[in-house]
């Protein structure tokens, strides 16, 4: 019985991680420039992608959405 339950269990963790994806078309040069961070900075290319579109959305919540496209202040590097 425990079997059946574990079976259900794994196909609907599938299930969700399926809805989950998205394909993304990268304009040119701008995957590789995610691999080489993502390199750099020891993260898989997912890892890489969540983590800039986290600082984007959380830079978006704290200055707005406007601010944001207008001047996003994302990149530490060069301020």
């Amino acid at each position: 019985m425990v079997d059946i339950w574990l079976i259900a269990m794994v196909k609907e963790r599938l299930m969700q991680r399926e809805a989950e994806k998205y394909i993304v078309r990268f304009p040119d040069g701008m995957r590789d420039r995610l691999r080489q961070q993502a390199k750099a900075n020891r993260r898989s290319m997912n890892s890489e992608i969540v983590h800039h579109l986290d600082r984007a959305l959380a830079a978006e919540n704290e200055n707005g959405p406007a601010a944001t496209a207008i001047a996003p202040s994302l990149n530490t590097t060069n301020p």
